[in-house]
């Protein structure tokens, strides 16, 4: 490694260790007021619900009351999230990394007619490796995207929300490595790949598809946000960045730590931030850290239309 890059390296820790990290959630919530959020009657819906931050952000919402449609691949583990509030829990056994599947959870839920409260679109994935879906999109512009467009598209269209319904989707401080570039948006060219980056493409899609969606559906009365939950220690991060999770362990957020922001979005709705804002720890932060990203030829309609016609070849 040369000393350029380790510069660049300890330039980058020293900037959002302290933020991202454990020790920024720990300090910020000395100086919270109490969260005293009753979800009683409210329905919610979870992708990415059976562990991790979406197990942490069900449990929650079922903690203070709600019903949770609650996503995710292992049977297994949906059971025992039932197990935990015995009738408020409707397990969707789904892999959201395909078009078929989400499409078939939209169909689902908008089959109960039951109108749903809050939407958190959770389930992400951090992979190193080019792996295609057997539909044949790059796994993490599929799962972390993609799908979560398809999705939320549905629901909206189909009148599945209610009227000032919360849409959270779960972003990640990845995305301050990308612009909004639909050149590299599901790349599929090995010797071009790059798991991070592809991971830093899709999450900044999460926050363009934000705007896209308030700009679009906001005087609807339904409030969309986009977070970060902070550096937690995930299966991802476990899986894609070992030498990262080696480092800073001791200082990864735990998952109700990443999970509290989407309670708190979910249960205070705020409306006084424009549609960039980039939630972390109860508050608004800055959706670009440096200048380059803010440099694009996209708008966030032509993600909308790009994400579109890649939906469209799934038959």
């Amino acid at each position: 490694m040369t000393f350029t890059q380790l510069k660049k390296i300890a330039v980058f820790y020293q900037r959002f260790l302290p933020s991202f990290s454990a020790i920024g959630y720990r300090w910020r919530s000395m100086f919270w007021s109490r969260l005293d959020a009753d979800f009683t009657g409210q329905v919610w819906l979870v992708t990415g619900a059976s562990g991790g931050i979406g197990g942490a952000i069900a449990a929650e919402a079922l903690r203070r009351g709600a019903t949770v449609i609650a996503v995710a691949r292992s049977a297994a583990k949906l059971d025992l999230l039932a197990a935990t509030a015995p009738g408020r829990v409707i397990a969707l056994k789904a892999d959201v990394a395909l078009v078929a599947e989400a499409r078939r959870v939209a169909r689902e839920v908008i089959g109960m007619q039951r109108k749903l409260d809050v939407l958190v679109n959770n389930v992400g994935v951090l992979i190193d490796a080019l792996t295609l879906t057997a539909e044949g999109f790059e796994t993490s512009y599929a799962t972390n995207l993609l799908n979560h467009f398809v999705l939320t598209e549905a629901l909206l269209a189909a009148g599945a929300f209610k009227t000032d319904a919360a849409i959270v989707n779960m972003s990640s401080g990845g995305m301050y490595n990308a612009p909004l570039t639909l050149d590299y948006m599901g790349m599929k060219t090995p010797g071009k790949y790059s798991g991070v980056y592809a991971y830093a493409v899709a999450k900044r899609g999460q926050a363009e598809l934000t705007r896209y969606w308030q700009e679009k559906h906001g005087g609807q009365g339904l409030h969309f946000y986009v977070m970060h939950p902070g550096w937690a220690d995930t299966q991802g991060v476990r899986t894609a960045m070992p030498r990262f999770r080696r480092i800073l362990r001791s200082v990864l957020r735990n998952d109700a730590q990443g999970a509290d922001t989407a309670i708190w979005l979910a249960a205070t709705r705020p409306t006084r931030e424009g549609p960039e804002a980039f939630w972390l720890d109860r508050a608004p932060r800055a959706a670009h850290a440096y200048p380059a990203t803010r440099v694009t030829k996209y708008t966030p309609a032509d993600l909308a239309e790009f994400l579109r016609r890649d939906a469209a070849k799934v038959a």
